[in-house]
């Protein structure tokens, strides 16, 4: 094939070349060259006239039969290793049990025990990783007159902030409109605990930024959730509190699933700066505290099948119009004595033409709103204060600082002792001479 293909090249380059049909000792000599090509190329000698072939590909030579026998050596020796391990395992994680617990499987061949008792042993071990880090997620309460009367339990994730990432920005998180009073207003009857299923590492800074005046007791993170079917759950009897006192709040009702009685489920904070859906709740969790309930879950199933403020003012109303047909009542029948049954102190120097006197809720929600605002507003202004000297400080720190990073490893590279910056406590007196 390589005579034929060289031949047909010079036929055709001598066609090129002179524009003539080829002669014979033209083809002559092409088929010559063509020759000699492959008696190089096969090693032969120049213009030998033998017929040459090509070479044959290389063969891999055959191994030998002690290399063979010392690759199923290492195959068994691999296979042994395993089998000797699993067994080891076996028998290991298949030992009786050591911590007082009846032995089910003392009547079985041992194998078969053995089995039994490490397939419990990696049931406990999974149940173990599934369930909160801790026992006791939050510390003893607090004694009183510290400890808040209500635990309320509110999630981070579209409930206080709403997350976007693209590639421009980054994340981007978005407060939720009314947060700041929310958690002010509520610290007063609730003791606040944010509660998200984010890890601690991705959702401290965004909490840090969020309540830098640290309104919220407790923080608790994707360590202290429980994870059931591929889920993060909240579960509530972990908190160290007593569940009729424990209210969670959060827009992902799933989260809450274990105790669905101590659950508000919200509408999704979508990032509209218009979204009232926290300031909503206050009236009902301010009430909740100023009546003192005993146990919420009775007063959360009432407010099923609805939106619960909405439900909450229809009730509130109801309330209101029941006060003002007692005192409608008491009027006509004595009109000097203007007190109602709910405690509003009018006493008979309520006017009649005034309508009737504010309600106890009324009164009460008066007075603590009017305290929070003188008090709040001053206390607002003594963190700024507290706040704005800390960074004062550390920019003065920073000043003092004179050594920069690169001094630093400059000197230690260099083997110089570390001269500490002028005025520094550090800095070691002059040796004496």
């Amino acid at each position: 094939m390589f005579r034929t293909t060289a031949t047909r090249f010079l036929q055709r380059a001598a066609q090129r070349g002179y524009a003539t049909e080829p002669t014979k000792e033209t083809a002559s000599a092409a088929h010559k060259l063509a020759e000699e090509a492959l008696a190089q190329k096969t090693g032969g000698a120049g213009g030998s006239s033998r017929k040459a072939t090509l070479p044959k590909g290389d063969k891999k030579p055959a191994k030998a039969a002690g290399e063979k026998d010392s690759q199923w050596k290492a195959y068994a020796v691999g296979a042994g290793a395993v089998t000797g391990g699993a067994i080891g395992s076996l028998f290991y994680y298949g030992r009786p049990f050591t911590d007082g617990r009846d032995d089910k499987y003392v009547n079985e061949d041992p194998f078969s025990a053995a089995y039994h008792r490490c397939v419990d042993r990696y049931n406990e071990f999974q149940k173990k990783m599934h369930e909160p880090m801790w026992k006791n997620l939050l510390p003893d309460p607090l004694p009183e007159p510290y400890q808040r009367p209500y635990t309320l339990v509110i999630n981070l994730d579209d409930t206080l902030v709403h997350s976007t990432w693209d590639s421009k920005h980054g994340w981007r998180h978005a407060k939720r409109p009314g947060v700041d009073y929310f958690l002010a207003y509520l610290s007063q009857f609730f003791e606040i605990v944010i509660f998200t299923s984010q890890t601690s590492m991705n959702a401290q800074p965004i909490l840090d930024s969020l309540d830098p005046y640290q309104y919220c007791m407790y923080r608790l993170y994707r360590e202290a959730t429980r994870y059931v079917d591929g889920k993060y759950v909240k579960d509530l009897s972990h908190l160290n509190r007593d569940l009729s006192k424990v209210i969670i709040m959060d827009s992902n009702p799933e989260s809450f699933s274990m105790q669905p009685e101590n659950g508000i489920p919200l509408k999704p904070f979508t990032g509209k700066p218009n979204d009232q859906g926290l300031l909503e709740y206050i009236p009902f969790l301010e009430a909740i505290a100023l009546f003192n309930v005993p146990d919420v879950r009775p007063v959360l199933k009432s407010m099923e099948g609805g939106y619960l403020p909405e439900k909450w003012a229809e009730w509130e109303k109801k309330f209101n119009d029941q006060h003002r047909l007692q005192w409608e009542q008491e009027q006509q029948s004595k009109p000097r004595n203007l007190g109602s049954l709910l405690g509003s102190g009018g006493g008979a120097n309520q006017n009649p033409e005034q309508g009737p006197p504010p309600t106890q809720l009324e009164q009460m929600r008066k007075q603590i709103r009017e305290t929070f605002s003188a008090e709040h507003a001053q206390m607002r202004q003594q963190q700024d204060e507290m706040m704005k000297k800390e960074m004062e400080a550390q920019k003065e720190k920073m000043k003092e600082m004179k050594m920069t990073v690169w001094d630093l490893m400059t000197q230690v590279s260099s083997g110089q002792p570390v001269v500490p910056p002028p005025g520094s406590d550090n800095q070691q007196p002059p040796p004496q001479q």
